[in-house]
Order: C-alpha cells, then structure tokens, then sequence
C-alpha cells in the first residue's frame, strides 16, 4: 500500500507542479510585423521589444502594446471581467490577452514575456499556495503523530519485556506450558529475535495499513466517473475541498451567463419585410465581431448589398452606418444618441434597459424604423444549480467586473437571492472589502487584485469558499479559493488554476460534483474508523499488557489477520464505494478519532478477555493452547461488531456487505486456520511432508478442512471457548451500540456545528 500510494500521489504533485510552471496566458499565435518596411508574419514567441504590429479586428494581442495609428476596440473581459469594449485611440495601451473587435491599427510593442500584463498575473498566481483538503490534512498529520508514538510504543515494549525476561525469563510456566519447557534469556539471540517480533507485530498494528490508499482509490473511483459526465478534476483531494464549501463566488461573464447575447425582441416601426432587409444589408456589409453584432447575424442573417460607402462604428456616436447608392443612410446604434429623448419610444427604451435589456435602434435617414432587444445568455443551468446550493446551505456571491445594473439583473433571473444587496468595488480599496463581504451578496467593477481580497476576507470568517471563473482576471482568486472551477472554453491560465473544469461547460455538472465528494468524504470517515480501531487498540495494549509477566507477548500479528483481512480490508472497501450524498458535518478528527478510540477499546477487551480468564485462577477458564486462537475469534468479532453499527440503519447494499464480511471470514479462516484461526505463524516448514508430496503436508492437511487444525481441535476439547464467545457477542454488541450513539450525540452537540 506505501508504494501504490507513494506512485499515485507523486504522479499528483509531479504534475500540479507542472501545470504551474508551464502557465500561459496566451496560446502561441501569429502576429503580423513591420520589419526593415515589410511586413512579414511571425510567431508570437518571436516579437521583441518596440517592433510595430499590425492589429485588425478578429486578432489577439501577445504583447503589451501602445496604439500608434489607427482606431481600436477591445474586448478585455478576460483580464478585467468587464465585458463592454474598451476603445483605444493613439497613444493607449493594448494589454496581452485583449481582443480586437472593431478597428484598425499598428502598435510598438512595449512589454514582452514575464514583463506582460498578463505575466505579472501570473506569477502572482505561482506564489500562491492551493489549500489542501482537511482530510489531507487530518490523515497526514495523524500519520506524523503515529510516527512518534510508534517510536515511544516500541520503546516501552524494549524495556518492558526485556525487564520481565531478564526477572522471570528462566520460569517455563510464565511463556506457556510448562511441558513446552519455554524459557528465555538476554544472552540469546533468539530471545531477543523474539523481542523485536514482538515490537515488530505491536508496530503493524499500529500503523493504519491502506488507510491513505483507500482514501486515494476512493477518490480515484469518483473522479472517473466524473470525467464520464464530462468533469474534470484536477486532484485528488479537489473533489472534497468542493464537497465542503459552504460559499461559492460566481463570476458572471462566462459563468451565469456564456458570454454571448441573443435577440429576444423586435419591435417593428415601419414594415417587418423591410426591416430585415435593411438589417441584413447593414450586417453583411460590417466586419464587427462584437457579441451584439453576432447576436443580430444569428436572429436575422445578414446579406451583401451594393453601397456607396461603410462607417464603422464609432464610441463617439455609439453607432455604425452604411450609405446606399441612392445616397439613403442606415444606421444602427445606441438609441441615446439616435432616437429623440423627449419621444413616447425613447420612454419605452428606458423602460427596457431597466429591466436588464439591451436595445439597439436602427435608422433610416435618421428616422427609427426598429428598436431590437437584446439580453446576455443565461446558461440554461444555471438557475436549477443556484437553487440546489441553496436546498444545500451553501451561500452565494456574485462577482463580476461588469456594470452593477447589469449583474443585478442577471442574477436576479438567475434565481439569486438578496440581489438588493449589491455594491459597486470601483475606487474602493482593498482594506475596506473584510467590512463588505457579510453585507453585500453582489459585486460589481471589482478588478483582480479585489476579487482575491473577497475570497480572503470570507476565508477569515472561517468560510469554505469556492470560486468559479474563466479569464485571466480571475486567476488570482480561483488559486486562493478552497475549491476553484472553471470551464473547456476559459484561458489557460484559469484552467490550470482551477480544480474542477467542466468540459462541455455545463454548470449542473456541480451538483454531481458536490455529491461524489459528499460520498468519498463521508465513507473514508466511516471506513477510516476500522483501520484506526485496530491503531488505537494494539496502543491501548501495548501499555495495558505491561501489568502480566508475560507482557506483550501475549500477543502476536497472526492474531489480528482474520479481522483485517475481512472487516478492515474487504469491508471497509465496500463501505467506501457506497452512494452517500449526506452534508459533510465536523472535521475527520471529532467525526473519527473517538468512534476510532471506543472501537480499540473494545477490540483490547476482546484481546484481554481471553488472557483474564487463563491468569485469573490456578483453574484457567481459557487453556494456554487457546488463548491465541481466543483472541484471533474474539478480535474479529469485535471488528464485526464495529462494522454492524457503521451500517445501522441498514439498507440492501449494507446488507449484502455484512454478508461478504461474515463470508470472507468464514472462508479465510477455513481456508488458513493456523494462523487466521490460531493465530500461529505459518512456516515453511508446513509445507513439508515425509513423503515428498506436497500435498500431504500440514497445510494441505487443513486448507479449506479446518477441523484437520490442531487450533480447531483444541478449541472442541473446551467448550467454555463458545461460552466465552457468545457471552462477548450477546453483551458487548448492544453495549458498544448504546456506547456509540451516546457518543456521536455527544461529540455532535459539543463539537459539530
């Protein structure tokens, strides 16, 4: 189990660190450059500093550029969140990762490589730490903790047995039958062969063997069906840091809604036949790339027309023109600067703008002829997903480099609630958002460096927060939160900071998401309480058996093999796969160690029972021959009991599992009974035989014959064996029970909020 896991969880680290180091903001491009007068075409990778690019609609800045001739705009919703055009007139600066929608121009580049805009975002995100599961955290801090008490525990065992051997070493009756005639010395090296197995057996026990390996393959498991469903996370622990969030900050663009618009109302001013005319005329004969542009290009096609001339648009008049050849003049833009104020239908325009729309008018010869209404596509999801975090006590922000108004308004048609609460972070600074986050669920004009400051100040409130986004405006924030996702279309950049990118861009994806992680996290806290029941046991031992002569070496590895070969290893693989989508409540170690400390308890009682009952009186209720083979049944009927109360209440699956447990050990032990049953160790020697045949041998003799076992033929000679074993069951089954429901209400109301 060390190397599997130590294989699959460095192959996880190698490639998160390499995921990082290779962020990229930009995929590599072309670009075109003026070099020595001529303009030639270049990778992107092979612009240096102050050469002149060329810059056209439909191309994507890799550098930092400042505008030299020409008129632009752009769209840098993937580094500011704002998804408006920004327009850029000679002397402004074009940052890497903006696109140009409108325009034509030539700029001197003046930031290359990690001097870039973007860069610089990205190496902020390189000094930021992912934060690691609690159950990672938990798991591995408890493994630091065993190391030590393994180092005490075996030292205690040193000193213990080798006080006891070198006082009652040479006394036959205190190591076994006196007729064995056992005796032992510090001068042989046998006995002190004999000490360390025994140290050695403690020490196995102690260490939770598979407890990290199951809890890898478990989320292994979950992650691959995931990716069926077309979600991929990134880590292996992801999944619950997502399963645990009871925040999450949506990022509007790209998130609510897919970053397209569409037309959802016409309204027609003169005849409709000739409306879509013009429309298709003025769209066909225009290069904008822009998504109101493609919006109108899918609702009303567009069409090539003889004109005499083509005005692009212009943020000076908010507006774009053609002029036909009998000198009429379409024109289509911004109805504030095309349709009387004072008018009935300027009325109806503000009335649609207030309720989140878009309108666009069109004119003939400064006559409106049509007004079109457009709205930002909302993910059909995303409404069914926003009411599922809240069904599951999960908060919700909104925040978004856009207009207040606007995200409003979306996120109140996206079912979010509270959208009264909402705030505009422009010109705030970053040490007045911690006063903010409680109050407010919506965020507007919020730039990068804010949005990892919200993220922040929630994280101090002891929220678990999760982070949505797609650009490279929210890198930061995606890399500080708890659980980040993002989608197939976003920036390098925001997928190789996320956890989770949903492929197909489907955000109910997360509520598959949240429920495998509910699942892996709920059942590794219920598995990890049988392999800590038998760590927290062989402590308990270590020092409670200190008080016979014999000491520890009462006890031997072989005794606990049935109960973890069929309950720790079989069953607690079974439980770890079964469908659980309850919250997650408390953190792993109120919700494990205590049950993982009463489940020891029990198990020492079933270890010391047997040895009780042959120390207690010159009679010895339990023969020296079986008190081994005592505390291998006992020992797994404790394991069996632990695993009954984890499947109350019971359904058919937790049915069929107790039955694979008791069936594994019914088949175990029969099929080895010297050492599942005995609890002896199993040499080569019986694999020996008289005759040279194999299969006349001692093993031989009783695999799957166990009535052939010297262990089970002792065990008939003493029917008080059964007395004792039905006693243990019938008492300690409803005690540990009753124990283990005070306990978890217990731990609960104290602990679990």
């Amino acid at each position: 189990p060390v190397f599997i896991n130590s294989i699959i969880g460095s192959i996880q680290e190698i490639h998160s660190k390499q995921v990082l180091n290779k962020l990229k903001i930009i995929h590599e491009a072309k670009a075109r450059v003026i070099r020595d007068n001529n303009q030639t075409e270049i990778r992107s990778s092979e612009i240096v500093l102050d050469d002149i690019i060329i810059l056209k609609a439909g191309d994507q800045a890799t550098t930092d550029i400042i505008l030299k001739e020409g008129y632009l705009e752009v769209d840098e919703s993937f580094l500011t969140g704002e998804s408006e055009l920004v327009k850029k007139q000679v002397g402004d600066k074009i940052f890497s990762g903006s696109s140009i929608i409108i325009g034509y121009g030539k700029g001197q580049v003046i930031s290359v490589g990690d001097t870039t805009y973007a860069s610089t975002l990205t190496q902020k995100v390189k000094s930021l730490h992912k934060q690691k599961s609690e159950l990672m955290r938990s798991i591995y801090s408890l493994i630091k903790i065993l190391a030590v008490v393994l180092a005490i525990m075996s030292a205690i065992i040193l000193i213990t047995l080798s006080y006891k051997i070198n006082k009652w070493g040479s006394i036959p009756s205190v190591w076994g039958n006196v007729e064995d005639n056992i005796t032992y010395s510090l001068s042989s090296m046998a006995t002190w062969s004999k000490i360390f197995i025994t140290t050695a057996s403690f020490a196995i026990g102690v260490i939770p063997t598979g407890l990290i390996l199951l809890t890898s393959v478990t989320l292994a498991v979950s992650i691959i069906k995931l990716a069926k469903e077309n979600t991929i996370i990134q880590d292996l622990f992801s999944l619950e840091n997502l399963s645990r969030v009871d925040t999450i900050c949506l990022d509007k663009t790209g998130t609510l809604t897919d970053g397209s618009m569409k037309v959802v109302d016409t309204i027609y001013l003169v005849d409709k036949e000739q409306v879509i005319q013009h429309i298709q005329h003025l769209l066909g004969a225009s290069e904008d790339l822009n998504p109101t542009a493609i919006a109108l290009k899918e609702a009303f096609g567009s069409e090539k027309t003889n004109i005499q001339k083509l005005i692009p648009f212009s943020s000076k008049t908010k507006s774009s023109s053609i002029v036909y050849e009998n000198g009429d003049i379409l024109t289509m833009g911004a109805p504030d600067y095309l349709i009387n104020k004072d008018s009935e239908l300027y009325k109806k325009v503000e009335e649609l703008s207030c309720s989140g729309k878009r309108v666009i008018a069109l004119t003939l010869n400064n006559t409106p002829i049509a007004l079109f209404v457009l709205k930002d596509t909302i993910r059909t999801s995303a409404k069914e997903t926003i009411s599922f975090f809240y069904e599951n006590n999960i908060d919700i922000k909104i925040i978004s480099g856009d207009n207040l108004f606007t995200v409003c308004k979306i996120a109140e048609d996206c079912g979010v609630l509270n959208t009264d609460k909402a705030i505009s972070l422009e010109d705030i600074p970053l040490d007045k958002i911690p006063d903010l986050v409680e109050e407010y669920t919506i965020f507007a004009r919020v730039s990068p460096e804010q949005k990892q400051a919200i993220v922040e100040a929630l994280q101090a409130r002891k929220r678990k927060v999760a982070m949505t986004g797609d650009g490279v405006n929210d890198i930061l924030a995606l890399r500080k939160a708890d659980a980040s996702i993002t989608f197939a279309k976003a920036t390098d950049a925001a997928k190789a900071c996320s956890d989770v990118i949903l492929l197909d861009n489907d955000f109910s994806h997360l509520k598959e998401v949240v429920w495998q992680g509910r699942r892996v996290v709920n059942n590794i806290q219920r598995t990890a309480i049988l392999f800590l029941m038998k760590t927290s046991a062989m402590i308990l031992l270590s020092l409670l058996l200190i008080f016979f002569k014999r000491g520890q070496m009462w006890f031997t590895v072989e005794n606990i093999y049935l109960m973890q070969a069929s309950v720790t290893t079989i069953g607690g693989f079974l439980l770890s796969v079964e469908s659980c989508n309850k919250p997650i409540k408390g953190s792993f170690k109120y919700n494990v160690l205590p049950k993982a400390i009463l489940s020891g308890v029990l198990v020492s009682l079933a270890i010391l029972i047997p040895i009780l009952c042959n120390q207690i009186s010159n009679q010895k209720l339990v023969s020296n021959n079986n008190v081994s083979t005592l505390i291998s049944l006992m020992t797994t009927l404790s394991g069996i009991i632990v695993a009954f109360s984890m499947c109350v209440p019971f359904n058919r699956y937790k049915m069929v599992v107790m039955a694979i447990i008791l069936s594994a050990a019914i088949i175990l032990g029969s099929a080895f009974p010297t050492s599942y049953i005995g609890g002896r160790t199993s040499t080569f020697s019986m694999f020996k035989s008289l005759d040279g045949n194999i299969f006349h041998s001692e093993f031989f003799k009783e695999f799957f014959r166990p009535w052939n076992s010297s262990a089970v033929q002792d065990i008939f000679k003493e029917p008080k064996v059964f007395i004792i074993l039905g006693v243990f069951l019938f008492v300690f089954l409803p005690a540990y029970m009753i124990s283990i429901r005070y306990l978890s209400r217990f731990i609960e109301n104290k602990y679990i909020k």
